[in-house]
């Protein structure tokens, strides 16, 4: 009578294994395909043409950094002398952070724990963004830019 029960209850175990397995391993990957060093290619904030970086690490960790394609050079010669003018034109054409993310496969969207930013606003914030990766494009949308205004979409290209 016992090797009826466990029969079933073996074959049961040995079911949920084939399947599950597969499954888990497969949301393990696409949270870590997202893993890699990325360009900016659209960034309406930021211009046309931004440049930028965007770097997710296996270990959590995560740093971007979004120029418009021309900033001003500063006349004086060293930030510490920029003027009025000038360094409006950067602070508005620029942004950095960085700090932790994290990928959740099932909502399709990437959070990103800000540990410190050139906008000291969203020192300690926690932002979620809705995400797709299409090829080696990873694509967010953006709901509160920090220059204001409505949503918008960041994409990024993976560098090889």
């Amino acid at each position: 009578m016992k090797n009826k029960v466990d029969l079933p209850i073996a074959f049961a175990l040995m079911l949920f294994a084939a399947f599950a397995s597969p499954i888990l391993d497969a949301v393990a990957q696409d949270a870590k395909s997202v893993v890699g060093t990325y360009a900016a290619v659209s960034n309406p904030s930021y211009g046309d043409t931004p440049r930028g970086q965007l770097i997710l690490g296996q270990d959590g960790h995560y740093s971007l950094v979004v120029l418009r394609r021309t900033l001003p050079k500063v006349a004086g010669g060293t930030r510490e002398k920029g003027t009025t003018e000038e360094n409006k034109a950067i602070v508005i054409g620029s942004i950095a952070h960085y700090g932790r993310y994290t990928v959740d496969t099932k909502e399709k969207t990437i959070t990103f724990n800000v540990e410190g930013s050139t906008f000291p606003n969203w020192d300690g914030e926690t932002f979620k963004r809705d995400l797709k990766l299409s090829g080696d494009q990873l694509i967010y949308t953006n709901k509160a830019p920090s220059g204001g205004g409505g949503a918008i979409e960041v994409v990024w290209k993976r560098v090889k």
